[in-house]
């Protein structure tokens, strides 16, 4: 396993209740390309790839906007997509393309396998099918992620999966929706899940370690500060994670989520979201420490 001592060791230290960050994102993931193994570029990928799914699914609803947007992905093109699709469509060989590989057997299921179901779903089964949409992607994109054979990316993927399905089971409640629709996956946690009716989602610590953390969370009503909340628990959970792998990529992936997490703030309007921010984070070191404090033990557990 490759070891980063001098390019780890010369990073600038950034804290959680950072508003400016050293480099962006995308000029670290830059700068590490010439220093990383193939198999830790590939790594950086599963974190990649999760910020672009929202392009295919844009794609899918309309590809004229979504070729004029502003906004491009970076490690697809739409020509590529477009090709891909027109080959999906007539059954021919794949031409060489850089799409995630999750994206091929989303394609077949649920693009080109589903157009004629699509043809015949009412005004409001057609409105909610881009979300459909999003959500059979997402699965998709953990399936494979959690079957990463590198340690963090599968715990990262699950924590995120996890944090998705606990806030998508309260919000569907709330809407008086049926919750199951909207869960991602067929674990034994989904089961459970999907099963349940109870506040605490029919799940324990040994199911999933941080749940006691995630339900008060859910408590907060001020929208901005679950948010933020929810990053400290990120923040915390990658530190928890690396600590003792100070050298290895996994450092470099936590920085780089780090910086994500950092720059989703710092992008915030400046007007409104500077004094929302302060807020947030004077209001968190005063009440979080007694989650945060629980989500370590749980994690040493």
């Amino acid at each position: 396993m490759a070891k980063y001592y001098a390019t780890i060791s010369g990073l600038p230290n950034i804290g959680v209740d950072d508003r400016k960050i050293p480099f962006s994102s995308a000029f670290f993931v830059k700068e590490l390309e010439q220093e990383l193994t193939p198999r830790d570029k590939k790594l950086f990928l599963y974190l990649r790839w999760e910020e672009e799914n929202h392009f295919l699914i844009d794609f899918l609803e309309d590809p004229d906007h979504a070729r004029e947007a502003v906004e491009q992905p970076t490690l697809f093109s739409f020509e590529e997509l477009e090709l891909v699709l027109e080959a999906l469509k007539k059954k021919d060989r794949l031409p060489k393309n850089n799409l995630p590989p999750y994206f091929i057997p989303f394609l077949k299921e649920f693009v080109i396998g589903r157009e004629e179901e699509e043809d015949s779903l009412s005004e409001e089964e057609s409105r909610l099918w881009p979300t459909r949409l999003e959500d059979k992607l997402a699965d998709f994109y953990y399936s494979y992620a959690l079957d990463s054979k590198n340690e963090f990316i599968a715990e990262w993927s699950r924590l995120n999966l996890d944090i998705r399905n606990v806030f998508a089971t309260f919000t569907s409640r709330k809407l008086g929706w049926e919750p199951k629709e909207y869960i991602v996956g067929d674990t034994e946690v989904e089961r459970k899940l999907k099963a349940s009716t109870s506040h605490h989602l029919g799940l324990s610590e040994e199911d999933m370690s941080y749940i006691n953390t995630l339900i008060s969370i859910q408590n907060e009503n001020d929208i901005t500060r679950r948010e933020r909340m929810i990053d400290v628990l990120k923040w915390n959970w990658l530190e928890e994670k690396t600590f003792d792998l100070v050298f290895d990529i996994e450092s470099l992936l936590a920085y780089y989520l780090r910086l994500r997490i950092i720059e989703r703030w710092t992008e915030l309007n400046e007007k409104t979201g500077e004094e929302t921010f302060r807020n947030i984070v004077a209001t968190l070191k005063k009440e979080s420490n007694s989650s945060l404090n629980e989500f370590k033990k749980n994690q040493k557990k």
